[in-house]
């Protein structure tokens, strides 16, 4: 039996048919032969809720800079309501969906993110403890997976983290071995300067559209981090839109290839 890791977006969380027709797609895979684990983002559930704050969101490269508030408001957003709205909707597939997060088990461990601007709450995974994933998988579970992670800085409590869920999802298919890992973005795949879907990329000229400025936004820790896990292990990573739930279980068959295969 494969296993299978599949990362969505925000914007698939919050977008009600798409997301219906998701879980939908997620629930025939276990009858197919296939182990699946869903991790997931929230970016604009959380903006929304950020603004209950009066704290203007603020993005560096990709990634949100995490105050303690916004720490508070993140995690009750993606580990809450986010999670648990999927974790529902599949169980009414017909789908044995558990939602944890990166906290539960130590699955996600974490250092705080060093460099030259001081990110906040945001970590970088330094351990994966894929035990979990494996028991629910061994129990005929889905797991849906909120990147929020745990950890401390020297000397002080164990804190939650924000990670970025691209990051968790590549770092959870890696600990696994995983025979798939699809990330399904808001955009078809990674686009060229016409806005064309590029079929096929390489890191090398990942990071020439990168620093042209065709890459950009939240697409470059996708990206970057992919390239991370081809380099321990995983053979490409396909960055898809969502069409439809055919579409989907055709590309866990391997009956069908759309989007950009990073390799």
């Amino acid at each position: 039996m494969k296993k299978v890791v599949v990362k969505i977006g925000g914007s698939l969380a919050i977008d009600e048919a798409k997301l219906s027709d998701f879980v939908a797609g997620v629930a025939m895979l276990p009858g197919m032969d296939a182990q699946i684990a869903v991790v997931h983002g929230g970016g604009k559930d959380i903006n929304e809720n950020i603004a209950l704050l009066k704290e203007q969101p603020t993005f560096i490269d990709g990634l949100r800079v995490t105050t303690p508030s916004i720490m508070k408001m993140v995690e009750m957003t993606l580990s809450g309501h986010v999670n648990k709205k999927l974790v529902r909707m599949l169980i009414e597939k017909g789908c044995k969906a558990v939602g944890i997060s990166g906290v539960d088990a130590s699955l996600f461990e974490v250092e705080k993110r060093r460099g030259n601007v001081d990110l906040g709450l945001v970590g970088d995974i330094t351990k994966v403890n894929p035990e979990i994933i494996v028991t629910l998988f061994g129990g005929g579970f889905v797991p849906v997976v909120s990147p929020i992670s745990i950890g401390q800085e020297p000397g002080g409590p164990s804190l939650s983290w924000n990670v970025n869920a691209d990051t968790a999802a590549s770092e959870l298919a890696v600990a696994l071995k995983a025979d798939q890992f699809v990330l399904v973005s808001d955009v078809p795949g990674v686009m060229d300067g016409n806005k064309n879907v590029i079929p096929e990329l390489n890191e090398e000229t990942a990071e020439k559209l990168i620093a042209e400025g065709v890459i950009n936004g939240g697409m470059i820790p996708k990206v970057r981090e992919s390239f991370k896990s081809i380099k321990r292990g995983l053979k490409a990573i396909h960055i898809v839109g969502w069409k439809d739930a055919e579409h989907f279980t055709k590309q866990i068959n391997g009956d069908l290839n759309y989007g950009t295969i990073l390799h």
